[in-house]
């Protein structure tokens, strides 16, 4: 088994692999591929000129008190059924995570499927959020409810909020308009919650019924963007909020870190990290 660096021509097989284990589209794999895939930041493991297991990278920027700092997100950690069990996974994050300290970064982070299945590699819960659902029971009259996608009101929202919670991305109007066509690859909906003309909140649904993300300034604009989502899904729906966005539900883990050189303390207070692949 060779373990290394990916390289630009390994992009095949990692989509393949990708959409083997995630179960994602092919528009939105490629998608992904084109426009995500850092070889430099990224580590595979082979047997022969088979790929066995990667785990990706992509630079990031998050804010933590006040201060910008360079993160590594880790996604896309898988490994073909026939060769689990032999470590690949720890062998790959490990070399993946010192490269980064090594480049300078700051931390890396990612969202496990579990909370324990990064812990022997140092990486320690930082942020927890909550899942929350639509009630069709509420009265949301008071705000007016907009579809159609506004990259000036994404932003508004999103920088009213970034120096709020700590651990979230740096997004400029570049990295937004990436975001959305990430969405576009399978295809979504963004309503805006507006008071008066000013929009005080946004939400990305795709066209199953997920919630991508759900902002606001206030709790109220939270639920009526919730239960307007779901007379579009037809059914109950649910999405990830910040722990303080005012409204009852499901409190869990959220976001991962592994902190180098003491950068920041973990958990973050007031910490809500949205990923973006």
């Amino acid at each position: 088994m060779i373990v290394r660096r990916m390289q630009p021509a390994d992009r095949e097989q990692a989509e393949r692999l990708w959409i083997d284990i995630f179960g994602d589209t092919e528009s939105f794999t490629h998608w992904f591929f084109a426009e995500r895939f850092s070889p430099e930041t990224s580590f595979a493991a082979f047997d022969g000129d088979r790929l066995a297991a990667m785990t990706l990278g992509r630079e990031t920027k998050i804010l933590v008190e006040g201060k910008e700092h360079r993160a590594l997100l880790i996604s896309g950690v898988s490994t073909l059924s026939e060769y689990r069990g032999r470590g690949l996974m720890h062998t790959l994050v490990s070399a993946q995570t010192e490269d980064a300290k090594d480049k300078g970064f700051s931390c890396c982070y990612l969202h496990p499927v579990r909370e324990s299945l990064y812990s022997s590699l140092g990486f320690k819960t930082g942020t927890e959020t909550l899942t929350v659902c639509s009630d069709p029971n509420r009265n949301n009259a008071v705000f007016t409810i907009r579809e159609g996608t506004d990259v000036a009101c994404m932003r508004a929202v999103y920088n009213t909020l970034l120096p709020l919670y700590n651990g979230m991305q740096i997004r400029d109007e570049a990295e937004i308009r990436a975001l959305l066509s990430d969405y576009g690859a399978d295809g979504f909906r963004m309503l805006t919650a507006y008071t008066e003309d000013r929009p005080i909140g946004y939400m990305i649904i795709l066209d199953d019924g997920t919630v991508s993300e759900l902002f606001a300034i206030c709790a109220n604009a939270y639920v009526a963007l919730l239960d307007e989502a779901a007379k579009y899904a037809g059914h109950e729906i649910e999405a990830i909020v910040p722990t303080d966005c005012g409204l009852k539900g499901e409190r869990h883990y959220g976001i991962q870190y592994l902190v180098f050189n003491d950068a920041f303390d973990l958990p973050l207070k007031n910490g809500f990290c949205r990923l973006t692949y």
